[in-house]
């Protein structure tokens, strides 16, 4: 099968728009009281995930594979720098809680550890998961939370979350062109899913716990979302991304 063009211009374009967004303001009651000191520790451990990404910029500027371009490179070094505002963003939240920031943890070890071990795809793969994982566990808490300035700010780290979503897929969408690369990226998908919704369980269990969410909740959310991330990419007759299947 032939490698099929892709233009990457429009997501240049799309995170140039937004690259400059301010950060959020905190209101003068941001009605916080009562919200479990796990959950300042969980969203320190993301806010730690959050941060970095310098190295897949430069690996996507000298990378020779198939459908990318100079347009590609410069709209992943506008992803990373949406994903360490996202880091900016978990750093107040963290602070508004009363907790303390960490500057390691084993989970972002290993994030960190296995994107450098690896390829570009494998690279956008393992990115993939983790915006899946973003999405669900935002979600949830933000649900969970009172009405609150850190709900909010989860909710809009949720959508920028599925258009990064969208971004991953579209790549790996170009990449699995015969029947043995979309075998490959379905093994390595639901393996690498399945490892990355473990660990954020365990990491995070104690906020899973205090907010009141069961685990088979949990599950079944990552295990759907999961699906149809795997669906976008493989399926190439699906449109496009439809926000209204993360709606719930």
């Amino acid at each position: 099968m032939e490698q099929q063009s892709v233009s990457w211009r429009h997501w240049l374009d799309f995170f140039s728009a937004r690259a400059d967004r301010a950060l959020p303001e905190l209101s003068g009651q941001n009605g916080c009281d009562g919200v479990p000191a796990s959950v300042a520790k969980s969203l320190a451990i993301f806010q730690l995930g959050e941060s970095g990404g310098g190295t897949i910029i430069s690996q996507a500027r000298r990378s020779r594979v198939e459908a990318i371009d100079d347009d590609y490179a410069d709209a992943m070094a506008l992803f990373v720098r949406e994903e360490n505002r996202h880091a900016e963003i978990l750093a107040i939240c963290v602070r508004v809680l009363g907790g303390e920031l960490i500057h390691e943890n084993w989970t972002a070890k290993l994030f960190v550890w296995s994107r450098r071990l690896i390829g570009l795809r494998l690279k956008v793969i393992v990115l993939l998961a983790a915006e899946v994982v973003g999405i669900c566990y935002y979600h949830l808490l933000a649900s969970r939370l009172p009405s609150t300035d850190i709900g909010t700010w989860l909710s809009e780290l949720v959508e920028d979350e599925k258009s990064h979503l969208q971004f991953h897929c579209q790549f790996l969408r170009s990449q699995v062109t015969n029947r043995r690369r979309r075998w490959l990226f379905v093994m390595t998908w639901r393996t690498t899913m399945l490892a990355a919704a473990i660990a954020v369980m365990i990491d995070h269990r104690a906020a899973i716990r205090d907010l009141g969410l069961s685990y088979s909740v949990v599950w079944k959310r990552w295990s759907t979302y999961s699906e149809i991330a795997e669906r976008l990419v493989i399926d190439s007759a699906t449109p496009g991304f439809d926000a209204r299947q993360f709606a719930q």
